[in-house]
């Protein structure tokens, strides 16, 4: 059984490595399902009582050598795709600064910026900008809605 999981992790990580990096980035309540799911018992002996938000993050932090591997490594998956949502969500206006004013007919990245990149087609951005748009999650969560 170890071996099988292992056997997968393994293929797992030589896909993610080979293919394009198009993948959405996970929800933040994707995320606390993730960590609650593989995590529970971590939770409950090293981190009980801890609130979710900053506080858990540093609980995690400070008891990861004595987590779960099951708990590392989801924690690791959450926190890489978080960040890097967080990342594509402050640098948009940069990433689409080209395709801002020829797509939006505006200068400017404005409150209307995620209504104007969903209504055009993903084709129609460079390639640069329709990655960070997908990093940023907006485009799935108003599919959600």
């Amino acid at each position: 059984m170890n071996r099988e999981i292992s056997l997968v992790c393994a293929l797992w990580l030589v896909l993610a490595a080979v293919l394009p990096v198009n993948a959405q980035t996970m929800s933040y309540a994707d995320a606390i399902y993730q960590l609650a799911a593989a995590c529970r018992n971590d939770i409950a002996r090293y981190c009980k009582g801890v609130p979710l938000g900053p506080r858990l993050k540093t609980c995690f932090d400070t008891n990861e050598a004595r987590m779960s591997p099951q708990c590392q490594q989801t924690r690791a998956a959450v926190y890489t795709s978080i960040s890097r949502r967080a990342a594509a969500q402050r640098n948009i206006a940069d990433a689409c600064g080209a395709d801002i004013p020829r797509l939006c007919g505006t200068s400017y990245a404005d409150a209307h910026l995620v209504e104007c990149l969903l209504s055009v087609s993903p084709a129609a951005m460079s390639p640069q900008c329709n990655q960070t748009f997908t990093d940023t999650g907006w485009r799935t969560e108003r599919a959600r809605q």
